[in-house]
């Protein structure tokens, strides 16, 4: 039996509809829906391989040859892993990542800021890569309309049933989402003129594989140039089509300048920027967490900023 049998139930904790809907309520104060998200979507992140691990926590969990010498690593560092056995492993994947990295989610808060900003109860926002329902789960909270795409069959169920559990805690209110089973360069004729704010985190082209899906982008498109044009193009026109006058559209991507380094800002803001409709209003920082060890630094003794600050570049449609 390897770990994960052994140990699945806490590892992928569910929790009762009671401790769900306190989440939730915590959510209008200062909640972060950490039970909700991770109810719904956490396995899905773990079957996910993140950019600086060659395989996903998933994987790792079912070689018990692999989590020994995670096990072994997290003892060795006392100060850093404070929790039990199976905690610890988990932040293994959230902070180490050399083995097996999780994939992150967008921060809740600050999808939530963003949309105060741009956006008005009763409005709809259109999300073209779902990711693993924070934005959705902010949008529907806040009175706001939700649709999406992505590819993750797997995932797409597990959006459904979240959305679902939201609607029925959102009643009287009349909220609707709906998430559509593809990528975001296919056109979807029915949002065309009907969508408020186009707000997205997309996909860093080769850095993450998210899961075994055949529909992602870097499966369809393994050359970055190729990437760009069937990806990259068609996504940013469809969200000028779906976004009526007035409404905006934004994108949290930065260029990777270390690696692999492909300039992904650059080239979602000079499509955007290109476009004559569109006109340029600001580029946003939005602040992440990022843990650090008692020197001061990351666990694996590289000092980074990688995830603390990222930007949102933002237009509005004439």
């Amino acid at each position: 039996m390897n770990y994960l049998e052994q140990n699945n139930k806490d590892i992928f904790k569910k929790f009762t509809d009671s401790e769900l809907k306190k989440d939730l309520k915590n959510f209008y104060g200062k909640g972060r829906l950490y039970k909700f998200l991770n109810h719904y979507c956490e396995e899905e992140m773990f079957k996910c391989k993140g950019g600086r691990g060659s395989i996903s926590p998933m994987e790792a969990l079912q070689d018990n040859e692999v989590v020994n010498k995670i096990i072994e690593f997290t003892n060795s560092k006392p100060k850093f892993y404070v929790g039990k056995e199976v905690a610890n492993v988990k932040s293994f994947f959230r902070n180490a990542g050399r083995i097996a990295q999780k994939v992150a989610n967008f921060p809740v808060r600050q999808a939530l800021e963003i949309y105060g900003k741009y956006t008005s109860e009763g409005d709809v926002i259109f999300d073209p890569s779902c990711g693993f329902g924070s934005r959705m789960s902010a949008s529907i909270l806040s009175g706001r309309h939700y649709a999406g795409t992505d590819p993750n069959l797997s995932l797409t169920l597990k959006l459904n049933e979240a959305g679902q559990y939201l609607k029925t805690f959102m009643l009287p209110k009349d909220i609707h989402f709906k998430i559509y089973e593809h990528g975001s360069e296919v056109f979807i004729p029915e949002l065309e003129n009907k969508v408020n704010f186009c707000f997205t985190s997309p996909p860093y082209f080769d850095l993450e594989v998210y899961g075994s899906d055949k529909g992602q982008s870097i499966e369809k498109f393994s050359d970055y140039y190729d990437w760009v044009d069937c990806f990259v193009k068609p996504t940013v026109n469809n969200c000028i089509k779906y976004t009526r006058s007035g409404g905006h559209i934004a994108i949290n991507i930065k260029n990777m300048t270390s690696g692999k380094k492909y300039p992904l800002f650059d080239d979602f803001f000079r499509e955007l920027d290109s476009n004559k409709c569109l006109e340029f209003i600001e580029i946003l920082d939005i602040k992440q967490s990022s843990k650090r060890d008692y020197k001061g630094k990351h666990f694996t003794g590289v000092v980074t900023d990688y995830g603390v600050k990222e930007p949102v570049m933002v237009f509005k449609k004439k």
